[in-house]
């Protein structure tokens, strides 16, 4: 892969400005400018590896190896890569070492401060998450995507919630919280979580160019899973390969304390059986200078046996059995990029891709009924980014545009008979243009970023005349300005919107047992403003010659205008007897908050520590929306004893009481208390890669791995439901695994 030409810009001029014998400060000054200039090359670590002087080698791949959690480039924030501390917002990355601490991609977000998850009872089919106060059952003002590509995590369906993704395939997950992905188009209220797609070069051993990778793990709480990757990325050759195979089963999933059932029966184990397998293709082609040409193709497929809401119901059914269901996720991804060395103007990326995701199930016994959820898109984008300087003013800017066509469709049919939605099957296409510019004032110190993002939205019902189609333009400002000594002060006001659904304009008809719904066209988007202030530290050296210490605090504050919800008109017959309802833009909400980060490391040892705050009220009536939440803070401590590559580390997570409002709730004349205690939770982690065991079989190409997730095996409610709930999380689970590279 060729190295920028920003990079090998800032190559040179470290080589010339740095001696054999650079200083520790020389060396992460050098490091910090070279991760920032490779942050968009195909292979940033690669990149920076060629780019730095020769006596900066070893400091960063001593850095790579330590735990500096807030030290790392996002590309999701402003779609061209910045330091985190630096970004004027609340965002973080995690990197594949981050993920591996737990089977799902769900379960190891928690540890993001704005991410909450464990609502449900463990399954990979159902899992529930939040990002700033919004996500399953509120799917849509949340952005994920894998390698570009948006997709649902619910398809439509509240028996089904997951991200469709692979942990052990994902080089670098980016989350960036709250109302700044305005490049990514409407949804982004909660945030945006995209996921990077590993490349051959990640499965091979340090030095090969052809090479298996093998891994097999197993967790105690009843789940198992083992792969094969197939890589090929020689020096000497312009073309690289991945073939990638896994296959995972978890069975029966024990919940962490005691619960009793209806019976009286004492009972903490969830009913499961589930097989989870994926395969992955990626091919690429670097057929000139600066030209490369990948294509990939991913797929994802989970066979469950689960209850009929497979987040809440914790029994198969005894009249029915267990639901038989299947979720796919298929994505193929065909990107082209060109970046000429020694070109400032062209740095071009256009992608093109198709996905389709579905979930399908039914009754195993007693009910002939079949219930399929599908959603299917494909689309295009390209953005240029170029790279100059107007006297002492260096500045980047970003063009981008980018189209989708989307099509979902509900199917359900119960005895032979079809039942129709009225809001499916339907069409979105959404167009979208960008723009970012960031330029850097004072020497750099002072960077201006500015934003901009036109949509234009259409969304059509098979069957029904009515159309919503809209457009809006969301803008963002940021700012970061470096006072003195890595004390950085940050500022960003940025907005989002959300278009109404085909769902929430158009369902029409008794779609269920309770309410009567009736169409409303004429809603209006969801709006997000939100301010955004703050700073950010960092140092090296502050105790010891060899130690760097980091921080971010960030404020947040905005108003989510228009909020869509369910109305009921109460009192109301309609021809079932039951009640109507339709959705209204019925107010604001008001949500803000803090997170704070900090991290200090050294060559044998490290800590971690985070706290977060979110309260969302209804702006008239100051109760909690749309649920409740409870503070949190984070410690993490990593040790490494020895000269190989063996280290320990644990974290604590603990639940702060709730401030709850409402803190009851009234359901068929029963009062229900929110949850109104404390939690906490510890996972414990040995990791060990050996370098220099002795032993040729080991050194530099395996890993072992073993630990203990929720250590006290201690339950934890969610904020946002009630005291009686069975949803106390899963309980204690030992792992170990052992990756190998031949």
């Amino acid at each position: 892969m060729t190295t920028s030409a920003l990079a090998a810009a800032i190559s040179l001029a470290l080589c010339l400005g740095i001696a054999g014998n650079a200083s520790a400060d020389e060396c992460r000054t050098a490091i910090d400018r070279t991760r920032l200039a490779c942050a968009n090359d195909a292979d940033p670590q690669a990149c920076a590896r060629r780019a730095l002087p020769s006596p900066c080698g070893e400091e960063y791949e001593r850095l790579n190896a330590a735990t500096d959690e807030l030290h790392r480039i996002t590309v999701v924030g402003t779609r061209f890569g910045i330091d985190v501390l630096k970004y004027p917002g609340s965002a973080s990355v995690l990197t594949e070492q981050d993920l591996d601490d737990y089977p799902d991609i769900i379960q190891a977000l928690k540890k993001v401060p704005g991410i909450d998850t464990g609502n449900d009872g463990g399954r990979a089919i159902g899992q529930h998450f939040s990002i700033r106060g919004f996500g399953h059952g509120s799917e849509s003002r949340v952005i994920l995507m894998q390698d570009g590509v948006r997709r649902s995590a619910n398809l439509f369906a509240n028996q089904v919630s997951g991200f469709g993704m692979d942990s052990d395939l994902l080089k670098q997950v980016d989350v960036v919280r709250g109302s700044s992905g305005i490049s990514y188009g409407g949804g982004a209220i909660g945030g945006v979580i995209g996921s990077t797609t590993k490349d051959a070069a990640d499965f091979l051993a340090p030095g090969r160019d052809y090479g298996v990778a093998l891994n097999y793990r197993f967790d105690s709480n009843d789940q198992r899973q083992a792969y094969a990757a197939f890589a090929a990325a020689p020096q000497d050759r312009p073309f690289e390969a991945l073939a990638f195979v896994k296959r995972g089963k978890k069975g029966d999933l024990t919940q962490a304390g005691e619960l009793v059932d209806a019976t009286g029966r004492h009972d903490n184990v969830v009913d499961n059986e589930e097989d989870i397998d994926t395969a992955f293709v990626k091919l690429g082609w670097n057929f000139g200078e600066g030209h490369k040409l990948s294509l990939s193709h991913f797929d994802y497929a989970i066979d469950a046996k689960t209850g009929w809401n497979s987040l809440y119901h914790a029994t198969f059914g005894a009249a029915n059995g267990a639901v038989l269901g299947e979720r796919s996720q298929r994505d193929t991804v065909l990107r082209y990029t060109l970046a000429p060395a020694g070109s400032r103007w062209l740095d071009l990326t256009a992608t093109a891709y198709k996905t389709r995701g579905y979930y399908e199930r039914g009754y195993e016994r007693g009910v002939d009924l079949y219930y399929k959820n599908l959603d299917e898109r494909w689309g295009v984008s390209a953005q240029n980014l170029m790279r100059f300087a107007t006297g002492p003013v260096e500045h980047r800017l970003l063009f981008g545009l980018d189209y989708e066509h989307r099509e979902e469709d509900g199917i359900y049919i119960l005895d032979g008979v079809r039942t129709g939605f009225n809001s499916m099957p339907n069409t979105y296409r959404d167009f979208g243009a960008f723009v970012q510019h960031e330029s850097r004032w004072l020497d750099g110190r002072l960077a201006l970023q500015l934003g901009g993002r036109y949509d234009r939205f259409d969304r059509r019902v098979q069957g029904v005349a009515e159309t919503y189609d809209n457009s809006r333009f969301s803008p963002r400002l940021g700012l970061s300005y470096e006072v003195a000594g890595g004390f950085v002060l940050l500022a960003n006001y940025s907005e989002a919107f959300r278009a109404p659904t085909p769902h929430e304009t158009s369902s029409d008809g008794p779609l269920n047992i309770h309410y009567w719904y009736r169409p409303n066209p004429r809603l209006k988007s969801e709006t997000s403003k939100e301010y955004e202030a703050g700073f950010s530290w960092s140092r090296n050296a502050l105790l010891a010659a060899d130690d760097r210490v980091a921080a971010k605090a960030m404020y947040f504050n905005g108003t989510i205008s228009d909020m869509i919800q369910l109305v009921v008109d109460y009192g109301s017959v309609s021809p079932a007897k039951s009640e109507y309802v339709r959705y209204e833009n019925v107010g604001e909400v008001d949500r803000e908050g803090v997170e704070v980060e900090l991290s200090y490391d050294r060559p044998r040892w490290g800590g971690y520590f985070s706290y977060e705050s979110l309260d969302m009220k209804d702006a008239a009536s100051g109760r909690k929306t749309p649920s409740a939440f409870a503070d949190r803070a984070r410690l993490g401590l990593r040790w490494r004893p020895f000269d190989d590559d063996f280290s320990v580390s644990a974290d604590v997570s603990h639940w702060f009481e709730p401030d709850q409002n409402p803190k009851t709730l009234v359901s068929a004349g029963t009062t229900y208390w929110y949850v109104r205690d404390a939690y906490t939770q510890t996972n414990l982690q040995l990791r060990w890669r050996p370098s220099v065991s002795g032993v040729s079989f080991f050194d530099g190409s395996t890993q072992f791995l073993a630990g203990i997730n929720n250590v006290f095996d201690q339950k934890r409610l969610n904020a946002s439901g009630v005291e009686t709930s069975s949803r106390t999380g899963l309980g204690r689970n030992l792992y170990f695994s052992i990756s190998k590279q031949f």
